[in-house]
């Protein structure tokens, strides 16, 4: 089954669960039912801002076409992935890089590491 990157998202998120249909035939297939329609907005909102920094750190040149960039993103949409994961799941306030709270450590990892095979384009002068 192919997921949308909203739905890989959900999914890396928990934000799911497992439902039993009857269909017409009798059969009873499982289906996933994505779960907090409510945070949808947040997420497609980290999924946008992932795709753009990946795209900065790409630098495409000025003869790419959108067309050519949206071909090339789909090979990164892993990153994308990770990237949105990472920055819903940081607890606390924005940018902090470390929680303790009740006894629990946070430590998050270098954001910039999740740029894993991300390499800009070079000019040859």
């Amino acid at each position: 089954m192919e997921y949308t990157t909203l739905e890989q998202v959900k999914i890396r998120l928990k934000q799911f669960h497992i439902e039993t249909v009857t269909n017409d035939d009798d059969t009873t297939p499982d289906v996933v039912v994505f779960d907090n329609k409510e945070d949808n907005p947040v997420i497609e909102q980290l999924i946008k801002q992932a795709t753009e920094d990946v795209k900065a750190k790409r630098c495409y040149p000025d003869t790419f076409t959108d067309d050519d960039i949206t071909a090339d993103l789909k090979q990164f949409e892993n990153v994308v992935i990770n990237l949105a994961v990472y920055d819903h799941s940081q607890a606390g306030e924005n940018y902090m890089s470390a929680l303790s709270e009740g006894g629990v450590s946070r430590t998050w990892k270098d954001r910039d590491k999740l740029f894993v095979g991300v390499f800009p384009f070079v000019k040859v002068l």
